[in-house]
């Protein structure tokens, strides 16, 4: 098996903003255990767009090779950001020699996460992330560790301006772009929802339990519940390699 990373498949992650210009994230697949590694990030300062696609450009040429798969945010990707042409920036780039697909339906916060958590690998005999951030990457200033070390999920509390307008967040919504991009990842995504269902079964029947339901008429607990309690906090540590 090659173990040459630089030949390992590799997927590019564009969230643009009007405003913000855009945040670019590169994965790669280690062929002999179909884990991903975020390889390089980089975020290209608002400015013109023939400016940002060199940049872009740029980052390609220092990564060593073009990616077999460029996606883009499917919402902001069709903002129009040029109203006499009509045209938005999956036409923009494209013209200047950048080619995206749009996302699949972002996933969720939860499947984020269980995509950074550590179980056995086989192969590599030790704890691994199905999604880790590289040394490099994680010591990028401000870069994506810094933005889901960061980045806090708390609806009730939080406003949506509060939510959606915290500083780091491009970097969570590119990963979560990845992780639920169908091109990229559908077998493991079969796997990974089917596993999530059977959790979240158990957690129903949890709640259920706690509130006195599916009790025997002798006040005991039926079994079938079974199963960890799950709660949801958005985890403060990544992985690193």
């Amino acid at each position: 098996m090659n173990i040459d990373a630089r030949q390992w498949p590799l997927v590019e992650v564009v969230d643009p903003s009007m405003t913000r210009g855009l945040y670019v994230c590169w994965m790669q697949m280690d062929p002999r255990t179909e884990r991903w590694y975020v390889t390089w990030a980089s975020h290209v300062e608002d400015a013109p767009l023939s400016v940002m696609a060199e940049q872009v450009k740029r980052e390609r040429r220092f990564i060593g090779k073009e990616p077999e798969l460029a996606v883009m945010d499917a919402k902001g990707g069709r903002h129009r950001i040029d109203k006499e042409r009509d045209e938005d920036w999956f036409t923009r780039f494209r013209q200047l020699g950048l080619d995206y697909v749009p996302n699949d339906e972002p996933s969720t916060l939860e499947e984020l996460d269980e995509w950074l958590k550590l179980t056995w690998d086989p192969v590599l005999e030790k704890m691994v992330a199905k999604l880790s951030i590289t040394e490099r990457v994680a010591a990028i200033e401000m870069g994506p560790l810094w933005g889901l070390q960061r980045f806090q999920w708390n609806p009730i509390e939080m406003s949506a301006k509060q939510l959606l307008g915290q500083p780091g967040k491009d970097w969570v919504d590119c990963l979560k772009y990845f992780v639920n991009q169908r091109q990229v990842n559908r077998a493991r995504l079969r796997r990974d929802r089917a596993g999530g269902k059977a959790r979240s079964h158990r957690r129903h029947a949890q709640l259920a339990a706690s509130y006195g339901f599916g009790k025997s008429q002798d006040g005991r607990q039926n079994q079938g519940g079974g199963g960890r309690t799950h709660i949801w906090s958005p985890p403060s540590y990544r992985q690193s390699r």
